[in-house]
């Protein structure tokens, strides 16, 4: 029986949205190290492409020598138009500047590697559709919450779509914290507290697709895109922020991802797709028999739409559990045991403010619970943040 070795391919795709998704499959030993590309052509953009080589799925990390440096990648156009070549920004990533497509004009992307010559199939850049609406419902009182898009088009065509979506809220750390510690400057204040307001961002990270094919009209209405469970975690505890992108993509790009669905979660099953369905639309023309794993869209727009959503829209139990202790009570403990207060900064922290009195803290806590960094925020606000929190 031939014998067989698994890969993993990094999958990036940075259209508009980070995303980054690990895609396993089972390729021949014959075709060892393949081309793997990720990107899309966007009007008016700077494109970015990834450009790596396969690589043992059983390797602890990314090798850096699949990341490819040392390629020439261009735009071309049906009507014999050649762009400048895409940057080199490291990392086996490339910027490629997007002007004016024509609509007339089928394009698609050739890359130069190694001796070889790849080229994506041409096309004509597709338009999105404006999206109707996101929403979301919670069925049950503290039950899981799911989100939904709707989104039509006017003409007969059928169409196809893919979706991204991008999550960003708002977390607060449970005590207004401004007091603070440390060797060398013993106890000090900074006022305001700078780590009581922090903003958490997730990236979609699976392949969201969809089809008006056997619709009765150009409409979807109420597809579910994905779902959560505020119990979990912090999501809806102070302001919730949900951008989604939606792109059309042609019947073959639709057919190609399907299959990539369908092989993530069926990995194994007596139907997963065979590798030959899921090489994409980028062959090499110098050797038809070296093969390339990715798919190439070219897109007029990319549509998208943001939805808020307050504590008070959701029913969630969700809450972080804090421990509290007095100065007076570490006090006794030190005097005690002769221990250093670098005894219990290990797991605490001043919480609060200073007393004017003594210039001690009045409690300590968790850094996660006075910290809202160390509860896995960040201090970087969204440029669009409707609030003045800082």
């Amino acid at each position: 029986m031939k014998t067989t070795i698994f890969f993993c391919l990094l999958i990036i795709s940075l259209l508009l949205c980070s995303c980054i998704t690990d895609f396993f499959t089972i390729i021949p030993p014959d075709y060892n190290q393949i081309l793997v590309v990720e990107g899309d052509i966007l009007e008016n953009s700077d494109a970015v492409f990834h450009i790596s080589k396969s690589y043992l799925m059983n390797a602890p990390y990314v090798p850096s020598e699949t990341l490819i440096v040392d390629a020439k990648l261009i735009m071309t156009g049906s009507n014999g138009y050649e762009s400048a070549p895409a940057i080199y920004m490291g990392m086996g990533e490339y910027r490629l500047s997007v002007g004016k497509l024509d609509d007339n004009v089928e394009y698609g992307i050739r890359i130069e590697y190694d001796g070889d010559i790849y080229q994506s199939s041409m096309s004509k850049a597709l338009y999105t559709p404006e999206i109707d609406s996101i929403s979301f419902i919670q069925p049950e009182k503290f039950g899981t919450v799911f989100f939904r898009i709707s989104t039509h088009d006017d003409s007969e065509e059928v169409k196809f779509f893919s979706w991204n979506y991008t999550e960003i809220w708002e977390i607060m750390a449970n005590y207004y914290t401004t007091a603070f510690f440390s060797s060398n400057l013993g106890y000090y204040t900074i006022d305001p507290a700078p780590y009581f307001y922090c903003w958490k961002t997730v990236n979609s990270n699976k392949f969201l697709i969809g089809t008006t094919e056997k619709l009765i009209e150009n409409l979807i209405r109420n597809r579910q895109l994905f779902q959560c469970e505020p119990e979990d975690n912090d999501r809806f505890s102070t302001l919730y922020s949900l951008t989604v992108y939606q792109r059309v993509i042609s019947k073959k790009a639709y057919d190609y991802y399907l299959n990539k669905v369908k092989l993530n979660d069926e990995m194994g099953g007596l139907y997963t797709p065979q590798p030959s369905e899921l090489y994409g639309n980028i062959t090499c023309i110098t050797d038809p028999s070296k093969k390339a794993l990715g798919y190439i869209e070219i897109s007029k727009n990319i549509s998208q739409k943001r939805i808020w959503i307050y504590p008070y829209q959701i029913s969630t139990r969700y809450r972080r559990y804090c421990d509290e202790i007095a100065t007076e009570t570490i006090n006794d403990f030190l005097e005690v045991t002769g221990f250093d207060i670098s005894y219990f900064l290990g797991k605490y922290v001043p919480a609060e403010s200073l007393d004017p009195y003594t210039n001690l803290p009045f409690i300590w806590s968790q850094a996660l619970c006075t910290n809202c960094v160390a509860a896995g925020g960040s201090k970087n606000k969204p440029d669009f943040w409707p609030n003045d929190h800082e």
